[in-house]
Formats: structure tokens, sequence, C-alpha cells
């Protein structure tokens, strides 16, 4: 009996894994919603949003991420109303997709530096939420950003399984996260 060598690829391991990555919201932030298979157990809330596919598996993982980005609204003091956003080309923009398949944990921080002159300090909010770091840049980027995921939250509560159990939106002032 003759031994065959298993390859990495028959056991199913990447050849690389992205652990982390940075997106930067500035200016009015628009997006598509979509929705596939409403009702049930495979359902997925899709957002195309700038060049980025969030899909949210479950009401409880829309909320997650709201709540998330909610939290970020003490920070806005120190942000500019609206920073100017670099014109892009379309092949000049991140694409990535991200499955949403649980409430994420997060954490929010305020971050500033010098530019390279030393005459300003820049300022912006920095959102972890695991393998993601959304930097928030303005406060247009936050205030249509909360639309855009809050639209999402109310349709993830309508089409997934468990929307009842996280219908509570985390924007509100009585909000309490479930448990």
């Amino acid at each position: 009996m003759s031994k065959t060598p298993i390859t990495e690829a028959q056991l199913g391991m990447p050849a690389a894994v992205i652990s982390h990555t940075y997106i930067r919201l500035h200016g009015t932030q628009t997006a598509d919603l979509t929705v596939l298979h409403a009702g049930t157990a495979s359902v997925r809330v899709n957002l195309l949003w700038g060049g980025i596919l969030w899909a949210f598996r479950t009401a409880e993982a829309a909320q997650g991420v709201l709540e998330a980005i909610s939290t970020a609204r003490a920070t806005l003091i120190y942000l500019p109303a609206d920073a100017a956003p670099p014109a892009q080309e379309p092949y000049d923009r991140p694409t990535i997709a991200i499955d949403w398949c649980a409430r994420p944990a997060f954490a929010v921080t305020p971050r500033s530096t010098l530019i390279a002159d030393r005459r300003r300090t820049v300022h912006w909010t920095d959102i972890f939420l695991g393998p993601l770091t959304i930097q928030l840049v303005d406060r247009a980027a936050f205030h249509s950003t909360i639309e855009v995921l809050q639209l999402a939250h109310s349709v993830a509560v309508a089409v997934c399984p468990d929307g009842p159990r996280f219908a509570a939106d985390p924007t509100a002032d009585d909000y309490r996260p479930a448990r």
C-alpha cells in the first residue's frame, strides 16, 4: 500500500487569511439593501455599501453592529461636520465582504494626530469590531451610517427568525441590550 500526500487545498486550509482590515468612512453614506431567503434559517440581509458587502445572517448581528456604531456618538464633538472626501475612481476603492453571524464585541476610541506640518490636529474615531476597524472621519459619515444600519436592523428584525428577540433599537435612549 502506498501513501499519497494530502495537500493543504484538500485539507481546506487557505493560502492566506485576512486577520484585520480598516474601513474609513467620510461624507454621506448610501447603501443598497437586498434580502435573500427571508424567514428561513439561511436568511441574508445584504448591504452593498461603497464597495463593501455587509451580510447580516441574524437580527442579533445587525443590532450588534448598529449598537457598536451608535456608541461612537459620544466622540463626535471633535469631528468636523463634513470632511470633503477625496475623489475615487471605481477601481480605487476597497472591496471586501463581511458576514456578520453574531453580535460582535466592540470598542470605540477617539483618536487624533498632528499633521505633518504640525499646524493642525486631525481627529477621527476608531470603532473596533473584531477583525474590522471602522474609522469615522466626520459627523456626516456617522449620521448617515446610523441611518443605513437602522434600515438594515429593521429589515433584519422583519425577516430573520430571531427578529422579535432583537427588535430593540440601539439608538433609542431607553435601549437595553438583549440577554
